[in-house]
């Protein structure tokens, strides 16, 4: 009974945290775009430029409370946020819901929340800060230190090859195209999340981000009268995509298609 209340307590305090980030998360994307400073003023409506108080800033359930609009004008409030700490909290649950203990899986779940917020900001903005790329980066310290796989030689192969790969494929496309194909942050991203995911799980997110963006190419093409030929389609979103899904079900996948192409007898260890 002891062991299943304090399981229940980590859950929701997981899932607490991930609502906390989630509304952080919203304040990056409000701000690093607009090249606003974090943390130095209050948050605003975006009509009536009055101060949101501390009551009117809790996660989801503020957004609820006012119905989704500003206490001071009644302008609309968008419900990206309300969906964004939901992503983020589910983000933060679902490690745990994977079976990965409570320190591995804090540091998959702010891998992936990172993710988001650089896969949302580049999607309605085209960039990918610098400061989200040093997270990602940062995020592959305590799991060198925590000892937990890949080793440091598997991630750093992984942060060079993803680099280069991208570098060498927007130099290609660049030639190629007479077109910027891939910007410096996608590079960049690839280059810090193969600190965090190694080698293998690197080349199997390259694979299963190159799917993802077709799959969003053809979406956008059928939802959007816009998107010709000219329009740059952010690429972060896709990748993003395929590092979670690379970093939770990896090893599994790769473990699948060496069994199918080399059959049990190479795959039994």
């Amino acid at each position: 009974m002891y062991s299943e209340y304090m399981e229940a307590i980590k859950y929701a305090a997981f899932a607490l945290f991930g609502l906390i980030l989630g509304s952080f998360g919203n304040v990056l994307l409000y701000r690093l775009p607009r090249k606003i400073p974090i943390g130095l003023s209050r948050s605003r409506c975006d009509a009536c430029e009055a101060q949101i108080k501390g009551y009117d800033n809790i996660p989801v359930l503020s957004y609820l409370l006012l119905r989704g609009k500003c206490r001071s004008c009644a302008a609309r409030i968008s419900p990206r946020y309300p969906v964004i700490e939901l992503a983020a909290g589910f983000l933060w649950v679902a490690p745990l819901l994977l079976g990965q203990p409570a320190p591995q899986a804090a540091i998959s779940a702010m891998f992936t929340t990172a993710l988001l917020v650089i896969a949302v900001m580049d999607f309605e903005h085209m960039i990918v800060p610098d400061s989200m790329v040093i997270t990602i980066a940062a995020l592959s310290i305590p799991g060198f230190i925590m000892r937990i796989d890949p080793g440091w030689l598997d991630r750093l192969i992984g942060a060079f090859g993803a680099g280069a790969f991208f570098y060498l494929l927007a130099v290609l496309s660049e030639k190629i195209l007479k077109k910027e194909g891939l910007g410096g942050g996608d590079i960049k991203l690839a280059a810090a999340a193969g600190l965090v995911l190694g080698w293998q799980l690197s080349a199997l997110a390259i694979g299963l981000g190159a799917v993802a963006a077709l799959v969003m190419i053809v979406l956008m093409k059928v939802f959007s009268r816009d998107l010709n030929a000219e329009k740059q389609v952010p690429f972060a979103p896709a990748l993003a995509v395929a590092m979670a899904v690379s970093h939770y079900f990896g090893p599994d996948m790769i473990h699948w298609y060496l069994h199918l192409v080399l059959g049990p007898a190479q795959t039994c260890c």
